[in-house]
């Protein structure tokens, strides 16, 4: 019986994992025997970042491949290096997001709205079709979407990103049913706030990280590798009977009620500039 999380042999692509959430997941996927593709805008930081996960694991466990998520032909060119360099591919992680559009619905023009649409939810859809024969002709597989707790009911202090990160929670219930035959999983995890580099002026301000943190029950925002555990369970065995689902990872943020004012997270990240 293989271990029920043990991915030695798998083969996978990380979107967005030069750094944050991204990087602590495809390290956790290299020590689980893992290998995996680099991937983030900057071809040196992807080549960086693979060396160092190299090293770390005395083996060729990673390859660093630019994409950028602004581009549908760079996404795919990560499911081909995956299936040129290592053979084929059976995990895919959609972590990558456009993030920098932050405000109500009123204060979001209507050429931002589409340009995160078209990142977020449009060639996200076009990167997992991409890798969707890939994963079938390997028996199947496991796809796993990172959305956000900001999809899980109203944020109106984010506006343009809730609506693409819901998206993906429907995207991921469309795609189960479509390959579950096929043994393909397709799963979102919404994580809480998390600290990397994208989240610095919600971490960095002490008041504002205090205000915060008070409404999360585990009295801490989330880091990179609680999501990373989450991402290797539902890519290993261990996973094998979870698909169509959103795992919210917040440390109870969710839970603090509908009663508190939204965090305006537009006049946070503009006080930060």
């Amino acid at each position: 019986m293989p271990q029920l999380f043990d991915l030695t042999g798998k083969v996978a692509v990380v979107t967005g994992s030069t750094k944050g959430i991204g990087l602590g997941v495809a390290r956790r996927f290299a020590e689980h025997g893992a290998r995996v593709v680099i991937s983030g805008r900057s071809q040196p930081d992807c080549e960086r970042i693979a060396a160092e996960i190299n090293r770390d694991a005395g083996r060729e466990a990673a390859i660093g491949q630019a994409g950028d998520l602004a581009d549908v032909a760079s996404l795919q060119s990560l499911v081909t290096t995956a299936v040129d360099r290592f053979g084929g591919l059976d995990v895919l992680v959609m972590n990558a997001a456009k993030a920098d559009v932050q405000g109500r619905a009123d204060q979001t023009s209507t050429a931002d709205f589409q340009a995160m649409l078209n990142a977020n939810v449009v060639n996200n859809t076009a990167l997992a079709l991409a890798a969707h024969p890939h994963l079938q002709a390997r028996g199947g597989g496991s796809v796993i979407l990172i959305s956000s707790i900001a999809a899980t009911g109203p944020s109106p202090t984010v506006a343009a990103y809730s609506v693409c990160k819901r998206a993906l929670l429907q995207l991921a219930d469309n795609l189960a049913v479509e390959w579950g035959r096929q043994n393909i999983r397709v799963n979102v995890l919404a994580p809480g706030i998390t600290v990397s580099d994208n989240t610095r002026p919600l971490w960095e301000n002490p008041q504002l990280k205090a205000a915060l943190t008070a409404d999360i029950p585990l009295g801490r925002f989330g880091e990179a590798d609680d999501i990373a555990a989450a991402c290797v369970w539902l890519a290993s065995p261990g996973g094998a009977f979870v698909t169509g689902q959103t795992i919210v990872v917040d440390g109870g943020s969710t839970m603090r009620g509908a009663d508190k004012p939204p965090v305006d997270f537009k006049a946070a990240f503009d006080a930060s500039a």
